[in-house]
């Protein structure tokens, strides 16, 4: 039985101290295995920034090397009021881009800025471990778009959702115009971004955009009731299923494509190390004891798509177990 790609390499996993973390815009917990992320600018309704765009890349990105690390949840500070109320425009000179949107050395070429809301998108689409949007509070603009790439997202009943871009004089961002067509259909794509009306999460529960919506006190609980009960599942599997998932409505993928890739995860030469203790688990009537870790023991076809290059210093998925440096 062939082995991950990386089981002879040297470990390079961390364990990063989130209760102390050196942010500003945003603040992290560990608990149980479950990562708060939590938006942290209650003065300003918890409003994006580019600080909060760079930190939440390089938690997702240490995420994915903390091996005590099994789910992301994401949530906005009470106090706030909001999720995020968007892009905090007095960032923004002369009501442009944020500094940080254009690559560094190349600020006199516009061609080469890139969208600071998908970045942070990116990071989530890239991450090795599950991510919950705890929508506790209004979400409009980016602080919207931003849960589009989560697997799960849980909103208040009375929470306002808004993609206002065309109010402002903007078009989509956080890589918006892919996900949530996929999540909600095109009809319904249409009539949130092209009205650019607000709503309630409660007048549109059934769109395909939340996977619950309940009253506001019971956002978090509900969404730390998702967390506790992947725990309870391969993180290894989690990681793959839901590449699958998500490069399964990729533009180029095909049944056949996806055939391929199944074979290769159901026994290609490769073999989940999770899965002996899943059905031994299973014959004892017992509840599983998973030991993979998604970084050390990403499989040698990981990833199987065609990585496209976004921004030179982007971190990317790379056949080694380092990261470039944030």
């Amino acid at each position: 039985m062939a082995s991950s790609r990386r089981s002879s390499r040297p470990e390079r996993n961390i364990e990063f101290d989130w209760a102390h973390g050196d942010w500003q815009h945003i603040r992290t917990e560990l608990l149980d295995r479950i990562l708060v992320i939590e938006l942290n600018r209650p003065k300003a309704r918890n409003a994006w920034t580019e600080v909060m765009r760079n930190e939440i890349i390089e938690a997702v990105d240490t995420a994915n090397r903390d091996a005590r690390v099994r789910v992301l949840v994401f949530q906005g500070n009470p106090e706030g009021g909001a999720f995020c109320a968007g892009m905090d425009l007095n960032g923004m000179p002369g009501g442009g881009v944020m500094p940080g949107d254009k690559a560094p050395g190349r600020e006199g070429q516009a061609q080469f800025g890139r969208d600071g809301g998908g970045q942070a998108c990116l990071a989530i689409v890239r991450s090795l471990k599950p991510c919950i949007a705890a929508i506790n509070g209004p979400a409009v603009g980016i602080g919207i778009t931003l849960t589009t790439p989560m697997d799960f997202r849980v909103a208040a009943e009375d929470a306002k959702i808004g993609f206002v871009f065309g109010k402002r004089g903007f078009t989509m961002e956080g890589t918006s115009s892919f996900f949530l067509p996929r999540l909600v259909g095109l009809t319904k794509a249409n009539d949130f971004v092209l009205t650019a009306r607000v709503f309630t999460a409660k007048e549109e529960e059934n769109c395909g955009l939340f996977t619950r919506v309940v009253p506001r006190e019971q956002v978090i609980p509900e969404a730390m009731k998702i967390a506790r009960s992947l725990l309870e599942v391969s993180p290894l599997s989690i990681m793959l299923n839901r590449h699958l998932i998500q490069r399964g409505f990729a533009d180029d993928a095909t049944p056949e494509s996806a055939h391929l890739n199944e074979s290769r995860m159901m026994g290609g030469g490769w073999s989940n190390p999770d899965h002996e203790e899943g059905v031994r688990s299973f014959l004892e009537k017992r509840a599983p004891d998973f030991k993979s870790d998604p970084w050390r023991d990403t499989p040698y076809f990981f990833p199987w798509w065609k990585e496209q290059s976004v921004i030179p210093n982007q971190p990317r998925y790379n056949r080694s177990p380092a990261r470039p440096k944030l």
